[in-house]
């Protein structure tokens, strides 16, 4: 960790969202965390803002796209278009103050990290302390662009979407290691598996379990310890535990965090109970922008 000044000039950053700064950012430097990973620009606080200046940048040029009807022009206008989606999520993405306070933190905080392309306008930033983490996260990134890449040659008309556009939440093993990377409990990481490979929706599966276990009086949310994490049950043990151990480690830290991490794991626990809502939300609000883009991705 860096000395109190650098501390208190962390926690009074206004560019990372509280949540951020703790499970992704100390969890990890206090090694109580192996891996956290955020989405981006999603979990930035100018994510509106930042997906606006692209779309703003993108958009009208998805016209000449779709009204081609050579398929060999049309499939060199959508490379060529996902160029430009790169290059128009670069330049809003690195002029942004809060990427570049998390670029800051990264370093200052003495951390690693590995981005990965998830889309043109959508990453991952994996932020971890040993390198041997880095060298997992690298191969298991390979072996997603594998998988994808089997996914879309063997499509074919009726299949789930998510079949092919992310191959590897039905891959066991890939599920097991990603999980252990992120430091989530084995027993949750193998539910997880399990309810994809039996085409269980998970998020539904999660949210009934709280829906239930808040009718009986008995919840506790450090279980949710982390955020976007669906333990395999609101009484996991080990989700508790380590939920447990991070507020009490924080609260020796600072009393302050304490509070904050409590804030934030009840946050938590509300998003999982209402993610099949938020979800239907997004399908809705994004139905007309994805139709646009469905040549794209």
């Amino acid at each position: 960790m860096v000395g109190d000044a650098w501390f208190n000039r962390f926690l009074e950053d206004n560019h990372i969202l509280p949540r951020i700064k703790i499970e992704n950012f100390l969890l990890v430097s206090l090694s109580l965390r192996p891996c956290s990973l955020m989405t981006l620009p999603a979990e930035l606080q100018d994510a509106s803002a930042i997906g606006g200046a692209i779309d703003e940048q993108v958009l009208p040029k998805l016209k000449g796209v779709r009204s081609e009807q050579d398929p060999l022009k049309k499939l060199k206008l959508i490379e060529a278009l996902k160029k430009e989606m790169r290059l128009a999520y670069d330049e809003a993405m690195k002029g942004s103050e809060q990427y570049k306070s998390h670029r800051f933190w990264v370093e200052q905080l003495g951390l690693r990290n590995v981005t990965v392309s998830v889309r043109p306008t959508v990453e991952e930033l994996y932020i971890f302390r040993e390198n041997d983490i880095g060298k997992r996260l690298r191969k298991l990134m390979k072996d997603r662009e594998k998988y994808r890449a089997k996914a879309i040659a063997s499509a074919r008309p009726g299949m789930e979407r998510s079949r092919y556009a992310f191959p590897e939440e039905f891959q066991s093993s890939w599920i097991m290691e990603i999980g252990e990377i992120l430091g989530y409990p084995a027993c949750c990481v193998e539910a997880y598996a399990s309810n994809r490979e039996e085409e269980i929706n998970v998020e539904f599966r999660a949210s009934r379990q709280i829906e239930e276990a808040m009718k009986r009086g008995i919840l506790n949310p450090l279980t949710y310890f982390v955020g976007y994490f669906f333990p395999c049950s609101p009484y996991c043990d080990e989700a508790l535990a380590r939920g447990s151990r991070y507020r009490e480690h924080l609260s020796e830290l600072h009393p302050r965090l304490g509070d904050i991490y409590l804030n934030s794991v009840a946050k938590n626990m509300e998003r999982v109970r209402r993610q099949p809502e938020i979800t239907e939300k997004y399908k809705a609000r994004a139905k007309t922008i994805l139709q646009q883009k469905s040549n794209v991705y």
